[in-house]
Order: structure tokens, then C-alpha cells, then sequence
């Protein structure tokens, strides 16, 4: 899996080679083990790539 997409204090990568929903659902699981959270606010931009991938990082 390329990881390319992770920067020093974010996440940026072309969909969906760099980014794409399968690695967005790894990192929402990771995000969910690491801190516990219950709730998450995910946001996202007017890209037409942007419903698929924050659906799949709601998912975990």
C-alpha cells in the first residue's frame, strides 16, 4: 500500500493512487483504536471524490 499521502501534519495524495477509500477506512479504524473516540466530525471539500472517501473513513 502506498503511504505516500502522509506529509509531517497532514494527509494530501491523488485519488486514488495515493489516496482512495480502502486506506481512508484503515486509517478511521486506527484512528478509533488509537484515542477512543466515540464521536468523529468528518468534513470534506467539493472534490467528486471526496462523499466516497469520507464515507469510508465514517465507516470504521
Amino acid at each position: 500500500m502506498d503511504l505516500s499521502c502522509f506529509k509531517a501534519y497532514d494527509l494530501r495524495g491523488r485519488v486514488p493512487d495515493q489516496l482512495n477509500p480502502e486506506l481512508a477506512e484503515r486509517i478511521g479504524r486506527a484512528y478509533v483504536e488509537i484515542t477512543g473516540a466515540k464521536k468523529v466530525i468528518v468534513g470534506f471539500d467539493i472534490r467528486l471524490s471526496s462523499p466516497d472517501i469520507a464515507e469510508a473513513l465514517s465507516s470504521a
